[in-house]
């Protein structure tokens, strides 16, 4: 694919319609990553914490999707990690370094955003009074950084969050991809022998124990049966592509007949709420 530039000094498009292929982000991110080394020096690499659907373009054990439009980073955690080593102006240098990239490359000014940040968890550190972001903290353990590693150069990492975030972030929403992108986490779980079986008990205990400040224990009746219908509903998918593959099953997804097609039964849109 051929590189797009424009000038710096354009105003920037407020949303990106560039696909992003995983041969297209590695150019991008080399020049994010140059842009890095000129604004952190000898400070780098910079390590970002990042979700959604670039982590199903980039992540070698995955690979599910062709294209995505955006990079879902946590911005918040990223600006208390660097904070803490005393460089405050941390984030400001982040943006700067994001926004000239989409200037070269005509990309639109959230084709790296952390908008998600508003409805992560997290607490205040009672001693530095700064964010204490659960999702950024996990996702820096030494196994899952080793594990979910998706981009790496001399002066940027985009680290993945670990699996239980990914799909636990996917309930929520549950629109678009996310249905096709939990089930292909679930088949790589297997995979992986991590599981032997997926069910929704394991799911719900996996997700109560891993993220358990995501307050499910809080939830009302009526929160607990739609996560459980959407679990429900990704385990299906999950199955549907052992048995059929990738392609089949997002075919029979995309004409709501997925369930009519592992179960015979009438299929029904998971509700979103």
């Amino acid at each position: 694919m051929a590189v797009r530039k424009s000038s710096p000094k354009l105003g920037l498009k407020k949303t990106n319609d560039i696909p992003l292929t995983s041969e297209y982000l590695l150019v991008v991110l080399s020049d994010l990553s140059s842009r890095i080394q000129q604004f952190f020096g000898s400070m780098a690499p910079v390590n970002l914490v990042v979700h959604g659907g670039a982590v199903m373009v980039l992540h070698s054990g995955l690979q599910t999707r062709a294209q995505t439009l955006d990079i879902d980073y946590l911005h918040r955690g990223f600006e208390a990690e660097w904070k803490q080593r005393g460089l405050h102006d941390a984030g400001a240098r982040l943006r700067k370094c994001i926004a000239e990239t989409a200037a070269r490359f005509d990309l639109g000014a959230d084709w790296m955003n952390a908008h998600a940040d508003v409805a992560l968890p997290f607490t205040v550190d009672s001693k530095s009074q700064e964010p204490y972001d659960y999702v950024w903290h996990a996702t820096m353990s030494e196994q899952n950084v080793i594990d979910n590693t998706i981009y790496s150069s001399p002066t940027l990492n985009l680290i993945a969050v670990p699996w239980c975030w990914g799909v636990a972030l996917k309930l929520v929403r549950y629109q678009k991809h996310d249905p096709f992108d939990i089930a292909c986490i679930l088949v790589r779980g297997k995979k992986i022998k991590a599981v032997e079986k997926w069910d929704v008990r394991t799911v719900e205990r996996w997700l109560a124990k891993e993220c358990g400040v995501m307050g499910y224990s809080a939830y009302s009746p009526q929160q607990v049966q739609v996560n459980r219908d959407r679990v429900k509903h990704a385990i299906l998918f999950a199955s549907s592509i052992e048995i059929h593959g990738k392609t089949r099953s997002m075919e029979l997804y995309k004409n709501q007949q997925l369930v009519q097609a592992m179960t015979n039964a009438p299929f029904h849109t998971m509700p979103v709420r």
